[in-house]
């Protein structure tokens, strides 16, 4: 990290191999909100023309959120309490890079590849040996959905037996965990995984679990000890 200029992400220094991210972590929940106003306002009445930048607006109403709401803060405090390296970004995923020749900022695309973050969590990787690499999103509180899901894209990210020793954490924590449903996990764990050197996997966090005052940053913490005590680190 570069303190003397802008990089379009933070980092936390750590002295084990394991790096946590959330590369949807960065942005205002209130967006939604807007974008659905906006929607019904232009299903009804048509677009303003007057309105400067009116394909940004149009590009703008295809998102429904910029962010996973806490994951940002999640992360940071999971890596400075478990001593673990993080990357965090600092624009959201619906903002765009004048420079970078990509639709916008989602850090979970394939084409994100050129970008400063994913940049800098591959010099991690590659410098500090990191065995695990693990995203922290957010996903609605619907019924039917786990509390939890563990992205494995098949497990052809991250092996069987780290995710069991995970999830049975987990629900020892009366977590409700699924297994890749309702998400497979994206490009970015599908970059990093490569088992046995570099597993890697996506956490997802039901929205009802993610408030003021939940222990959901000591709940990661747990996963990220279990994940000490699978690689056979001393703590």
């Amino acid at each position: 990290m570069d303190l003397d200029v802008v990089e379009g992400f933070v980092e936390v220094d750590g002295i084990y191999p394991i790096l946590i991210t959330a590369t949807h972590g960065f942005g205002a929940d209130s967006f939604k909100y807007i974008v659905k106003a906006l929607r019904r306002y232009v299903k009804s009445y048509g677009l303003i023309k007057t309105v400067d930048s009116v394909d940004e607006v149009l590009r703008l109403l295809s998102y429904y959120s910029s962010v996973d709401l806490y994951t940002w803060e999640i992360v940071y405090k999971v890596a400075v309490a478990e001593n673990i390296y993080a990357v965090l970004p600092t624009l959201s995923k619906i903002d765009r890079v004048p420079k970078l020749s990509i639709p916008d900022y989602n850090l979970n695309k394939d084409y994100a590849k050129i970008t400063p973050f994913w940049r800098r969590v591959e010099e991690l990787v590659k410098s500090k040996e990191i065995r695990i690499v693990i995203d922290i999103h957010g996903m609605s509180s619907r019924s039917k959905w786990p509390d939890i899901c563990i992205s494995t894209r098949g497990f052809s990210t991250t092996s069987k037996e780290l995710i069991t020793k995970v999830a049975s954490y987990l629900t020892s924590q009366r977590i409700r965990v699924a297994i890749d449903y309702p998400f497979t996990g994206g490009a970015f764990i599908a970059y990093f995984g490569n088992p046995p050197l570099i597993e890697a996997f996506a956490i997802e966090i039901k929205k009802n679990l993610r408030f003021f005052g939940s222990e959901i940053p000591r709940i990661i913490r747990g996963v990220v000890k279990n994940i000490k005590d699978y690689l056979g680190l001393k703590i």
